[in-house]
């Protein structure tokens, strides 16, 4: 008896024990299946959904903190702003960019932004 995955086995000297044709028609066999590779664009898509989803899901008072834990990325407005521009709320997740005269605003419009992408 010998051992052939930790289980006893008798000897078979009838049986032939070569793998290499096995092999090669099984990496035939696999070379023709579909992958399920997805693009890099379809995972930025699927990530955008997920985060806006995620963020629609979250309640108002939550939603800056949960934004960041995103990895997103908020600035304040300028305090002494003289342009309208340096006056709103920048915020910054997965390459979309949005802005509002409140954070709260601008999270909305990253919101909308990211759902229409």
């Amino acid at each position: 008896m010998r051992r052939v995955g930790g289980l006893r086995a008798a000897d078979c000297p009838e049986v032939s024990h070569c793998s290499r044709g096995a092999d090669l028609a099984r990496a035939d066999q696999s070379s023709k299946l579909p992958t399920a590779r997805a693009s890099s664009a379809e995972i930025n898509t699927l990530a955008l959904y997920a985060a806006a989803e995620t963020l629609r899901a979250t309640p108002m008072h939550q939603r800056s903190e949960q934004f960041s834990d995103l990895g997103g990325c908020m600035t304040a407005p300028m305090s002494d702003a003289w342009l309208y521009d340096e006056a709103l709320w920048l915020v910054d997740l997965l390459g979309i960019h949005s802005t509002g005269t409140s954070r709260q605003s601008a999270l909305n419009s990253w919101i909308k932004t990211a759902s229409g992408a």
